[in-house]
């Protein structure tokens, strides 16, 4: 059995540059899993040049994606489906796991909207035995009558299985963020504990919290020969009790590594104490999502921090020589005012790296059913977060004018010319 696992991606306005550029980690993950089993596969990713090696000719297609991948896609499938007439195409993810309607159609054989691996080994188990009896829960199947509904399922516990990182060898090159090279993912928990209503995360698994494995994400890291490591789950430590067990771990381990993770706000400001701690246990980045430095935005977002603490958190971290990435979420009612403010806000604290993004209700979430009837754009691709999809209060050239204006200030900062400076060797 050969299987094609593919990470299809849909280019930006910022993919002229790619200021990120990292290894799908979820395929590595089942590329781990097919090497138990003992079952032939490739990782495809053509942003890093890894086209479907000549000369095969695949059993299965596995093929994950952003939201906004998700009618390449289904393109994607079709073409292996004509090229490849007998072949299988899964299509999974996590933006499948909550819209799995979105992908029942004539290309796609299996819509996988678990996250359970143990679930991805029983199908694929089904498929290489030839045993067309639909699985009960975790994947919907095409079937000669119809689609057969999988139901929902939860795991309580994460899968005991590292990803593969022969992808990341052979990749670290060209895998960055921003000025940091040769980074690896690291992935724990599963979800997130807070309750954001823009937030998709929160609603994975269905909306159970696994919380992060310290020893283990530390041994795996320990494990791979990266510059930097970036904990791609969504918030570090949201107790301190988390972050002193992680610095125990560390110091017991004496492990030395260079970490960039997310934290919130209120955390950096409540433990304060901790951060020198955190900073020599590795901690050299935090991205924290402060979305608005206005209380009442924050209210509107059910995000329970205060906006008055953010100009503490940003000293705090500056002071104990931790980088900040800061990310803002601008909503399309934003007037000239309303620009203007967030201008302030970041030039006043001297943030150098951050990102900006439109509100957009994703698919799928509860905020993206209450605002149907007023989107004024569908299709998935326009959902990056750089493109409006509601009807903005400014007109739309004046609002992009502002947006991408906040933007300016970015090419001052060290670390973007450091990148772009690497980016002309």
């Amino acid at each position: 059995m050969i299987v094609f696992l593919e990470k299809v991606r849909v280019k930006t306005i910022f993919s002229i540059f790619d200021p990120v550029r990292v290894e799908p980690l979820e395929l590595c993950y089942l590329k781990a899993l097919l090497n138990d089993m003992d079952i032939e596969s490739y990782i495809v990713d053509r942003m890093f040049g890894f086209t479907p090696p000549k000369g095969l000719v695949p059993d299965l297609v596995v093929l994950t994606g952003y939201n906004t991948a998700e009618n390449e896609i289904i393109r994607i499938a079709g073409a292996y489906k004509k090229k490849y007439p007998h072949v299988k195409v899964i299509a999974g993810g996590v933006h499948v796991q909550e819209n799995a309607e979105s992908f029942r159609v004539e290309a796609i054989d299996f819509v996988f909207h678990s996250g359970s691996l143990k679930t991805f080994k029983t199908l694929l188990e089904k498929i290489k035995h030839n045993d067309r009896i639909p699985l009960k829960h975790g994947v919907d199947s095409r079937c000669e009558d119809g689609w057969h509904l999988g139901a929902r399922e939860s795991i309580y516990v994460n899968d005991d299985i590292r990803p593969d990182r022969n992808f990341f060898y052979a990749a670290k090159s060209k895998l960055r963020y921003l000025d940091k090279g040769n980074i690896a993912l690291v992935k724990s928990s599963v979800g997130c504990p807070y309750k954001c209503s823009f937030c998709y995360c929160r609603l994975l698994n269905e909306k159970h919290f696994i919380p992060a494995d310290y020893e283990k994400m530390i041994e795996e890291m320990e494990s791979i020969d990266a510059d930097y490591y970036w904990v791609v789950d969504d918030v570090l430590f949201s107790a301190r009790e988390e972050a002193l067990k992680f610095i125990d771990i560390i110091e017991k381990r004496k492990a030395k590594l260079n970490i960039i993770g997310y934290l919130r706000a209120d955390f950096i400001c409540r433990e304060k104490d901790l951060l020198g701690k955190l900073r020599k246990a590795g901690l050299v980045e935090v991205i924290t999502g402060f979305e608005t430095a206005e209380n009442r935005e924050l209210k509107d977002y059910k995000k329970t921090t205060d906006a008055d603490y953010y100009p503490l958190a940003i000293s705090l971290l500056k002071e104990n020589d931790i980088d900040l990435t800061a990310l803002f979420m601008v909503k399309p009612s934003y007037g000239i005012k309303e620009f203007y403010n967030l201008r302030k806000f970041i030039n006043t604290n001297k943030i150098d790296v951050y990102t900006i993004s439109i509100m957009t209700p994703l698919k799928g979430t509860g905020l993206y059913e209450e605002m149907e009837d007023l989107l004024i754009e569908k299709r998935p691709e326009r959902y990056d977060f750089l493109h409006l999809v509601l009807k903005p209060k400014l007109p739309k050239l004046i609002f992009y004018f502002f947006f991408y204006g906040l933007h300016l200030r970015l090419l001052r900062a060290k670390r973007v010319i450091r990148f772009l400076f690497k980016q002309n060797r």
